[in-house]
């Protein structure tokens, strides 16, 4: 499996674009852009973000930054930086409608005041360079896009976050076969919670958020349906142009994410039979059973060696990150089994101090 991957990712990977290649071109009138961020307790990553954003090229900008019934002093941050920038706008949050994940509730809340033509969800621990939006701008109109989503850098985060990251993304990169996103006629999509860059009428006209309100993927989804409304997407590496530089601190937070997507027991079997079969059996297969299985152990780890190296010339991650997949494997087992457990005990999965009931639940 990942042989036959590696071959075709490496034919292929040209296929997917690079923001920073892009020559930004300014004619005419420029499309006002609402930047709408959900921050619940981001009090240490919040204001880079925003500074980072204000210190955009991009001239028709807005940023408006929802508190997510926050508990520290990110309400207060909030607060002065809208006293501080007549482009910064603060709403406050202090209950969640049932049926309703946090996050997607205040995103909807922010376009609710947002005035641009095109909407930039974006997370509160990114950090933007000051040609992103507008490179963003004219890759989308060279292009003709309804939806622009990127792969953004891990330069500063926890190295256990930096081995989930380029795992999660290199397998997006290949196994779902990013160069093929751009084809109106192909099934493969992708939304990415650091940039989801979506015109205001295809969003209203996907149905917003309200859409898909109790999913945990909510940035998946978006891009989903997107590409399922036939509007045309691309989704590309946004190396130099934004970086993650706050994601998950420790190796318990990085597994209590994955408890967010696995948190049923068929879906926690159903990833550690995968996990133990292709990320952790073939270096135990290295050195025990018949030699032809050890061959194909041996094929199957060069080619993950390949997959991160080729994967890493184009998004910036560690070209040897091949040697945590392993590692990665078991983050995965661990956070999925966890989720199952303590969902089945309480009744629901809780993520960022909100239990959501899991009945409907979905990922």
């Amino acid at each position: 499996m990942w042989g036959i991957i590696a071959v075709i990712f490496t034919a292929k990977v040209r296929g997917i674009g690079a923001l920073h290649q892009t020559q930004e071109k300014m004619d005419g009138e420029q499309p006002m852009i609402s930047v709408i961020i959900a921050a619940r307790n981001e009090q240490k990553a919040l204001e880079r973000c925003v500074l980072s954003l204000i210190n955009q090229t991009y001239p028709r900008l807005e940023v408006i930054v929802v508190n997510d019934r926050s508990d520290d002093s990110t309400g207060e941050i909030i607060a002065r930086l809208a006293g501080t920038y007549s482009n910064v706008k603060g709403i406050e949050i202090s209950e969640l409608p049932e049926q309703w994940m946090g996050k997607s509730h205040a995103l909807l809340q922010g376009t609710k005041q947002a005035e641009g033509e095109w909407l930039l969800f974006t997370d509160a621990d990114i950090l933007f360079h000051p040609h992103c939006i507008a490179k963003a701008v004219t890759y989308t109109e060279q292009h003709g896009l309804d939806h622009l989503t990127m792969i953004p850098d891990f330069e500063r985060p926890h190295v256990f976050s930096k081995w989930y990251a380029a795992f999660i993304f290199m397998s997006a990169s290949s196994f779902g076969q990013l160069w093929r996103i751009k084809d109106p006629k192909s099934p493969q999509s992708l939304g990415v919670g650091a940039f989801n860059f979506v015109k205001r009428d295809v969003y209203e006209q996907i149905g917003t958020h309200a859409e898909f309100s109790y999913i945990t993927t909510d940035d998946a989804a978006l891009g989903k349906r997107v590409k399922q409304a036939g509007y045309r997407q691309d989704a590309i590496y946004g190396t130099r142009m934004i970086g993650v530089w706050n994601w998950y601190e420790s190796l318990k937070q990085l597994i209590g994410s994955v408890e967010k997507s696995v948190f049923s027991y068929k879906n926690a079997i159903i990833t550690t039979i995968s996990c133990l079969l292709t990320m952790i059996y073939p270096w135990i297969g290295l050195f025990v059973g018949p030699l032809s299985a050890r061959i194909l152990c041996a094929v199957s780890l060069v080619s993950v060696f390949w997959l991160y190296f080729i994967y890493s010339r184009h998004s910036g991650s560690g070209f040897w990150y091949g040697i945590a997949h392993p590692f990665v494997g078991l983050f995965l087992i661990i956070g999925g089994l966890r989720g199952a457990f303590n969902a089945q005990r309480s009744g629901g999965m809780t993520w960022r101090g909100t239990t959501y009931d899991r009945t409907n639940l979905k990922a």
